[in-house]
């Protein structure tokens, strides 16, 4: 193995290792290798499990003693740990040797085990073998009967078949379901990330990052793969607690490099040469072990209960009804008959059929002595022997009872949840919100209040320096300042503080324009520093750092050491008055002269009125250091960043949003809160929120040292018209929003700071900026992917609509399970039987629990649900507007079922229906009528009407707003017509129904029609109200 001359090193070759075993498997190493040492299958010397044998070993030696060093490492790895990986346009060969940089998917459930697991359902599971026994014994009773009229068979084939299409259909929503779930988490995952390539810095997608590469790491930056810590000006603090559970940061350096995926820089920032990559690293052999779960909601969890309740009344309803069935069913059997007709033949009754039982093949005479039936005065029982397939009887009525039990289970309620959530999700993405945590989503529509930063989301977040102070003159542009003639000293000191002071800025051009890549603020005196004539990167490159002390919301100021023409000097920029306090002298015309008393006030006037028009303002400064300046002398840079040298202070301006005030006044409307928490002094920060309308007359702005000193008590009340909170730190943050949580307060708070992932964690929604850290993304439940706070409001407007959908399938289901229970308790308890079948049931559940799950569920958000406040912790899931709608669509659906079922006159016709004879004993034998077919075909209709009356929930009279907008619910509702046409006129047997004429759809449809009218005389009754349902009109 070649060695280099330029390197002083001793390097042992590392072991071929044909196999290795280890916790998390075997790894077979069996390639051959080049006369080279590079392997024949990959090119490069080592494979992927080295690089595991590196990385899990933790041991910094073997770098040096089995690699040769961090530099030969490189090396064998074809990079640069300078410039990275060079002229490779093409990175195949590095994906095809070490893997791409995708974590592997834990398994996923198939639509196969899916159906199979709706199968599990114990009910359903009842409701198979009920139908199995059934389908079994109509069959033997036909063969050995010989009748080719007996075909009870034909229930249990239909009970079959439709317990297979809600399983199918059971699967196709789940499978459906975690499809969207892995492409949501698909694009969560994704990020962009900083990389060396060919001598520049590259923005890249993280599953683009290969082995090889030299990664550009920041604080709160998330670490995109495994690698090694290339020696720099400052050491990193890592969070391992994603993978270790070590709650304590990691100090990273020459001694510890070790850095791994999914870890998150906590301090300090660098550059690492990533050795492993996606499945690779220690995080992705992790994750390959854990299984993929999605945790209930909170609304879920609620549902669950209601479910479990609803299920109890069900069951109890179901017992009673089989438990009637079978009273009847045994008297039959103690008295055995049969129903024949007679006919009136020269005033004397006789039978049409021989049904002399002791004398077969004779005619009954003098029918009139047997008891007729009432109300079918042509029609008498005729005593029988008991059949064994009678029994068939019994079993229906148990597979009855059982479809009553699957019909009053609301299995579609969570099911309900998870359709809202995935579409709603999918929807909110449109909308810039990026949800990581579904719960995020019904919780925010109940927020009452929302914290949110200035900068990038109250703000654009495209700085530009205005107004400037530089060497003792005011520049009210910055053109102004740059075509000015500035001593050439103070000009060099002017450019090398804007340049040489910079920790994550970088600029970049396309088609003219400039774009900003990393930290606006920085950016934006870079692009003050390029007006110059300035190279940044030119002068980056001359005078490289050789210390940093990092900006942090604690020290507010950030600090960099550069070598200069033989000595140490130290460039420090940050808020304007804390810097100011510590500088003692200040340029004048490129002259060095003592800070005096009365120019420092004047000074901090100056910053004021920056302040004042809603600027932010930046004091820069240096100090020449001693020759034997140590690099390791300041941890924080404390002894060093006094006595300072005042270069200028610049004024930065952040444009207030366009859509901000309008947003803000809708969340008031709303009934939310809106406070702003910033960094900036009081004065910026008030004018900056009187601007967006966040302070008002009757609030109050403080600083974060005032809000310190406060007690909880004294706090809580100062929250009662705080609007404003500046000059704050992240623990002023988090104790803020605490402290209204434990107020009751449903709380919103955005962050995009690594500082801010408490404060994300302990609020009711952490919003994370797109911009921000990934550790504050990482602590969030939704990222804001365009900073803005408009989509803010969306996302509020999102959970309301979620929450509303729910409510609103709630309601409709709950109208047909009490319909549905009744009308087959009073069936079966008055000797009707059970007026609709298992197979019709169980398509009405279908109905319920799936496709109006997906038509109601499936509801667009409109401004309309910002008219009224949040429902906050306490909001009832069921109101008296849902319980006045469902009680009385109930009563209407009841009253007109029971008059289709009951209203038959003694000569056994239908009153309401002309020609339609009662189907009471064909119901008895099983087989269909007209009469029942109208009632179930009316029912179902009821539904599909009601279907669109319960699109409303509120006070709103009008249920057919915005319908057409929702082609998915129009879809459903055209759906289920023509699928009940379908099982009405061809269902024949196996569905129990006959084909009906024209006129019987017209009386089907007429009835069932009135159910909307009915539902507009409902919403007119007046009922008690929730405080959050009232709309408050006024401004």
């Amino acid at each position: 193995m070649a060695h280099s001359s330029e390197e002083d090193f001793s390097y042992e070759p590392m072991t071929r290792l044909e196999t290795f075993s280890g916790k998390f498997g075997t790894f077979d190493n069996t390639s051959d290798y080049n006369n080279d040492g590079t392997r024949t299958s990959t090119g490069f010397l080592h494979c992927t499990d080295d690089m595991y044998l590196l990385m899990s070993g933790k041991d910094p030696k073997v770098i040096k003693t089995r690699f040769g060093g961090l530099k030969k490492l490189s090396r064998d790895l074809k990079t640069d740990l300078r410039s990275g990986i060079c002229g490779e346009p093409d990175l195949g060969h590095r994906v095809a040797a070490f893997g791409e940089n995708k974590n592997p998917e834990p398994p996923h459930a198939s639509w196969l085990e899916l159906f199979l697991d709706a199968l599990q359902d114990v009910a359903l599971i009842i409701l198979i073998v009920a139908a199995l026994v059934a389908l079994v014994a109509g069959l033997l009773e036909q063969f050995l009967v010989g009748d080719e009229n007996e075909q009870e068979w034909i229930e249990g084939v239909a009970i079959l078949v439709t317990v297979m299409i809600v399983a199918v259909v059971t699967a196709t929503n789940d499978y459906t379901k975690d499809i969207q779930f892995r492409a949501l988490k698909q694009s969560q995952s994704d990020r962009k990330v900083r990389v060396l390539r060919d001598g520049s810095e590259q923005f890249i997608s993280i599953f683009n990052v290969v082995v090889g590469d030299i990664v550009r790491l920041f604080r709160g930056d998330q670490i995109p793969a495994d690698g090694l810590l290339i020696p720099g000006l400052e050491e990193l603090s890592v969070d391992e607690s994603p993978l270790t559970g070590e709650s304590r940061p990691q100090v990273k350096n020459e001694e510890n490099p070790f850095l791994y995926s999914g870890c998150f820089v906590t301090k300090g920032s660098g550059e690492m040469l990533v050795v492993a990559v996606g499945p690779q690293t220690e995080w992705g052999r992790t994750l390959a072990l854990v299984a993929d779960e999605h945790p209930p909601t909170p609304l879920q969890v609620k549902l669950e209960d209601l479910v479990v309740l609803i299920g109890k009344v069900g069951i109890g309803v179901a017992s009673v009804v089989f438990f009637v069935l079978l009273i009847y069913y045994i008297v039959a059997s103690v008295h055995p008959h049969v129903i024949v007709e007679c006919s009136d033949e020269i005033n004397n009754l006789t039978c049409t059929k021989p049904y002399n039982l002791s004398n077969p093949g004779t005619c009954i005479p003098l029918c009139h002595n047997y008891t007729h039936v009432p109300g079918q005065p042509n029609h008498v029982y005729i005593p029988s022997k008991w059949r064994a397939s009678s029994l068939l009887e019994l079993l229906s009525s148990f597979i009855i009872a059982v479809t009553i039990v699957v019909v009053a289970v609301p299995e579609g309620l969570p099911l309900a949840v998870t359709i809202s959530l995935a579409y709603s999700v999918k929807q909110m993405q449109k909308d810039n919100n990026l949800v990581r945590h579904l719960s995020a989503c019904e919780v925010m529509g109940g927020a009452t209040n929302i914290c949110s930063d200035k900068t990038g989301t109250l703000t654009e977040g495209k700085m530009s320096v205005t107004e400037t102070w530089i060497g003792g003159n005011p520049y009210h542009t910055s053109q102004e300042l740059c075509t000015s003639k500035l001593p050439q000293s103070l000009e060099t000191l002017l450019r090398d503080s804007l340049c040489l002071n910079n920790d994550d800025g970088e600029l970049s051009r396309k088609d003219g324009k400039v774009e900003f890549l990393g930290n606006p603020t920085e950016c934006a005196l870079l692009v003050l520093a390029e007006k110059f004539g300035v190279d940044y990167k030119k002068l980056q490159v001359q005078y490289p750092p050789v210390r940093k002390w990092g900006f942090t919301s604690a020290r507010k100021r950030m600090s960099t050491v550069v070598s200069k023409e033989g000595r140490y000097r130290l460039y420090c920029k940050g808020a304007a008055e804390i810097i100011l306090d510590r500088c003692s002298a200040y340029l004048l015309n490129g002259n060095i002269e003592l800070l005096y008393d009365g120019l420092r006030r004047k000074l901090r006037g100056q910053i004021e009125g920056y302040a004042s028009q809603g600027l932010r303002a930046l004091t820069l400064a240096y100090r020449d250091l001693e020759s034997s300046f140590a690099l390791e002398a300041s941890k924080d840079g404390e002894g060093y960043e006094e006595d300072l040298v005042l270069v200028g202070i610049v004024a930065i301006e952040d444009k207030l949003r366009d859509e901000v005030p309008d947003s803000v006044r809708l969340c008031q409307r709303a009934g939310i809160t809106v406070r702003m928490i910033t960094g900036d002094n009081i004065i910026t920060a008030k004018k900056i929120a009187t601007d967006c309308f966040i302070l008002t007359p009757e609030g109050s702005a403080m600083e974060g040292p005032d809000f310190e000193k406060l007690t909880d008590a004294e706090a809580c009340k100062a929250l009662e018209t705080l609007q404003v909170l500046a000059r704050s730190r992240p623990v002023d943050k988090f104790r803020l929003v605490t402290l209204l949580t434990q107020m009751g307060e449903v709380v919103a708070v955005t962050g995009d700071g690594t500082n801010d992932a408490p404060a994300l964690s302990a609020a009711d929604v952490g919003l994370a900026m797109g911009s921000g850290t990934e550790v504050a993304k990482d602590a969030a439940d939704i990222i804001i992917i365009d900073d803005n706070f408009a989509s803010i409001v969306k996302s509020v407007m999102w959970g309301r609509c979620i929450y509303d959908n729910i409510r609103k399938f709630l309601q409709f289901q709950l109208t047909v399970n009490i319909v549905a229970l009744v009308v087959a308790f009073f069936g079966a308890v008055t000797g009707f039987g059970t007026p609709l079948t298992a197979v019709q049931l169980l398509w009405v559940n279908l109905i319920m629990d799936t496709m109006a799950a997906l038509a109601l569920g499936t509801e667009k958000p409109t401004k309309q649900l910002l008219l009224r406040h949040p429902y906050g912790r306490q909001g009832k899931l069921i109101t008296p507007i849902m319980i006045r709608n469902i009680l009385g669509q109930s009563v209407f659906q009841l009253v007109i079922l029971f008059c289709i079922l009951y209203a038959v006159d003694k000569n056994g016709n239908h009153k309401w229906f002309p020609g339609v004879p009662t189907g009471r004993e064909l119901a008895e034998e099983g087989k269909p009528s007209v009469h029942y077919t109208i009632l179930f075909n009316t029912f179902v209709l009821c539904q599909v009407f009601n279907e669109i009356n319960s699109r409303r929930v509120d006070t709103n009279l009008n249920v057919f707003e915005g319908m057409l907008t929702n082609w998915l619910f129009v879809g459903i509702i055209a759906f289920t017509c023509i699928v009940q046409i379908l099982i009405v006129q061809f269902g024949g047997l196996a569905i129990r129904t006959v084909p009906l004429e024209g006129v019987h759809w017209a009386y089907c449809v007429g009835i069932a029609f009135f159910s909307l009218p009915w539902g507009f005389l409902l919403r007119l009754i007046p009922v008690p109200l929730e405080e959050w349902e009232r709309e408050d009109w006024d401004e």
